[in-house]
């Protein structure tokens, strides 16, 4: 997996009368097949329940198991030759919070997958984080075989303001600090768009994106990343 920072200043689009910290990268995944194992042996490991608070384990240990064994049965087991729908989903999601973490310094919070109580099929936001500034970030992730859906990723987000995210809060208050906690409160938080590209011009896409509409909500909160993921 390679990741590549995009400069704001080749972005003509970029905002910059926003407070919102706005920064764009682009994944490039040459082979999917060892970032789909990788994926696995992530989601496989559980011992992130361990530090939690008794209630909690109880919930997601339940929650967990019964995701983790539908992914790898289901989802994972079919693969054959070629990335599917399904598992094309999760590599945007699992890639996309890995680069928080590796560029930004981002702690990622377990997949939403594994801690509702559906086992497949998450109707709120993707994948979450923490940035390096304590804020909640909440991750949309849209994928393709054929499009790159960064239209869709960011109407979604942008429906799900003050809806889903709140709705998500008891789910992921036990991996919040204190200050995180505080900031959630104040309403202080970021959003990920990440979506699959397939083609074109990686800067156009990206200024298509900072001038649609759905940007101009999304930009009154304080972090905003743009994440496109490119099966190569």
């Amino acid at each position: 997996m390679n990741i590549v920072q995009i400069n704001n200043n080749e972005l003509k689009n970029f905002p910059t009368s926003s407070s919102c910290e706005i920064n764009c990268l682009h994944i490039k995944i040459k082979d999917f097949k060892p970032i789909v194992k990788e994926f696995e042996t992530h989601i496989s490991d559980t011992s992130w329940i361990n530090s939690l608070d008794e209630i909690s384990k109880k919930v997601f240990k339940i929650n967990a198991e019964k995701t983790i064994d539908k992914i790898i049965t289901d989802i994972i087991g079919g693969i054959t030759t070629s990335v599917n729908e399904d598992i094309g989903e999760f590599i945007v999601s699992y890639s996309a919070q890995l680069a928080l973490e590796i560029e930004y310094s981002h702690q990622r919070i377990p997949l939403a997958e594994l801690l509702k109580e559906k086992v497949i099929g998450n109707p709120g936001f993707d994948f979450h984080t923490i940035s390096a500034n304590n804020y909640l970030v909440f991750g949309e992730a849209k994928f393709s075989l054929d499009s790159t859906p960064r239209a869709k990723a960011l109407e979604q987000i942008e429906k799900f303001i003050g809806d889903r995210d709140n709705a998500e809060l008891l789910w992921l208050e036990p991996f919040l600090d204190p200050t995180t906690k505080a900031n959630v409160i104040k309403d202080e938080k970021g959003y990920t768009a990440a979506f699959s590209f397939n083609g074109g011009n990686i800067i156009t896409i990206l200024n298509n994106a900072l001038v649609s509409d759905p940007i101009m909500e999304i930009i009154k909160h304080k972090e905003l990343y743009l994440i496109a993921v490119e099966l190569c």
